[in-house]
């Protein structure tokens, strides 16, 4: 995705996070990725393949939810899959017996 980069923000010493908005098969993203920096002089940035790459849309939906994490009110807990039918608090293998 190329685009226009609207933000560098330092991660540490050796990274940072770059802040891109641009399109992807004429579809509007905005991209936050970890970029390296050169070690030596003249020497160039280079993405990584850590970061986002998401709508506006979603972005819009994820950053109240990181405001709030960051608040100290952290949002319930979302499953990682949606529960079967019929599935309780009875049929977990780890729950005392």
């Amino acid at each position: 995705m190329d685009g226009t980069t609207v933000a560098t923000i330092p991660k540490n010493a050796r990274e940072e996070l770059r802040v891109t908005v641009g399109e992807y098969n004429e579809i509007p993203l905005i991209d936050v990725r970890v970029w390296t920096v050169p070690t030596v002089p003249g020497g160039e940035a280079t993405a990584t393949k850590k970061g986002l790459s998401l709508r506006h849309d979603t972005w819009r939906e994820l950053l109240p939810e990181i405001a709030r994490a960051l608040s100290g009110g952290g949002a319930e807990p979302v499953p990682d899959e949606p529960a079967e039918v019929g599935e309780g608090d009875d049929d977990d293998p780890f729950g005392d017996e």
